[in-house]
């Protein structure tokens, strides 16, 4: 993969393109896409876009990691290091879900699709991990502070929550009602409460 543009010009330029491709590839599948529809969409020139991604699989990594980066923006007690509240943070899946139309996971989309390119799978793989253990590092804050119950795994609960996050986004979108995913979230976070006082 290309290193970053130095210049914020470059950056971006380089944004743009990632942006349009990861529409595309959202609404039409990874593999769908041809660099010449993502030149189009664009408006970029051949020798610009070639200058910033090496090919398909190139761009299509960007893709994957630009789908992560906009998960996360939309959890922001993730990142935030004094942050123990699951109550919170699901508030903010569901947010973020019906912000978006209960459109299916920008990142869980593309689950099964990148078989056939073992880099691209490994990019997968190894951006849903990270996710995992950001939600398992709130659960460990909430533990810490007496907000889940005693003996709580962080990671296996990053894992049920992960999971419940998928199913419930799935469904969610399948029926064009937020419910699933409120339930899914809901039945996970309860049975990781510590009980009330």
């Amino acid at each position: 993969m290309k290193p970053l543009p130095s210049t914020s010009r470059g950056r971006r330029t380089r944004a743009a393109i990632v942006s349009v491709a990861a529409d595309l590839m959202h609404r039409r599948g990874l593999a769908a896409p041809s660099m010449d529809d993502v030149l189009a969409a664009s408006g970029t020139g051949k020798s610009q876009l070639y200058h910033y991604f090496d090919g398909k699989q190139d761009l299509t990594v960007a893709v994957l990691q630009h789908q992560f980066e906009r998960v996360m923006a939309g959890q922001p007690s993730l990142s935030d290091p004094t942050c123990d509240d699951l109550h919170r943070w699901r508030e903010e899946v569901l947010e973020a879900h019906c912000a978006h139309g209960m459109e299916t996971c920008p990142l869980g989309a593309f689950v099964g699709q990148a078989t056939d390119d073992p880099v691209v799978q490994k990019t997968l793989s190894e951006l849903f991990e990270r996710w995992q253990d950001a939600i398992a590092d709130l659960v460990a804050r909430a533990l810490r502070t007496g907000r889940v119950r005693p003996g709580v795994d962080p990671a296996d609960a990053g894992c049920a929550l992960l999971t419940a996050v998928q199913g419930g986004t799935m469904l969610s979108h399948l029926r064009g009602d937020a419910q699933p995913l409120a339930r899914a979230l809901d039945a996970v976070v309860k049975g990781l409460s510590a009980p009330a006082a």
